[in-house]
């Protein structure tokens, strides 16, 4: 079951709009031009932020609600450390978010695309969330599982880029 909980609308605000003027110093500073997909007085849809219950924290995203509200889903570490379940109110804090979330590329898996250009820009096509899961089915504590999951990421890659040329019309 989805457990949420509605944000006060000028809390959701509020981190909406530090939010924005983050990113767009973080973008002016980078030197990038305003390439944004959103217009500038559009709110951003997903916040990231730290939640808190009870000295317990953990990093979500705050997703749109509807309406120009905000939800953020409780998952189970801030649901056990604010000791409720369905139906019951819970004290939460929010705080934006601005560290990277991107995960590091394995050293085998980078060692192997650096060789494969077209696994690699693949593997570059992979939406964040996409690479993300890629990356944390990819990691595993021992060498032969890794060796074997990289056998398996390259065909997974490899077969995707197979589909994408087999799909793009012939010149």
């Amino acid at each position: 079951m989805l457990r949420y909980v509605d944000v006060p609308q000028d809390v959701g605000l509020a981190l909406a709009k530090e939010y924005a003027a983050a990113t767009k110093t973080a973008k002016r500073t980078a030197g990038s031009k305003e390439t944004s997909e959103r217009p500038s007085n559009e709110p951003p849809k997903h916040i990231p932020v730290v939640a808190a219950s009870n000295h317990r924290s953990t990093r979500t995203t705050l997703v749109p609600g509807g309406g120009g509200r905000y939800r953020l889903q409780v998952n189970a570490t801030l649901r056990k450390a604010a000791h409720a379940d369905v139906g019951e109110v819970i004290g939460v804090s929010l705080k934006l978010d601005l560290a990277p979330r991107e995960l590091p590329v394995p050293p085998e898996l980078a060692a192997a695309l650096q060789s494969r250009p077209r696994l690699k820009k693949e593997f570059d096509r992979l939406t964040v969330a996409g690479r993300m899961q890629f990356l944390r089915w990819f990691s595993a504590k021992s060498p032969e599982v890794r060796k074997k999951r990289l056998r398996r990421a390259l065909e997974v890659l490899s077969d995707r880029a197979l589909t994408r040329r087999t799909k793009s019309p012939q010149k």
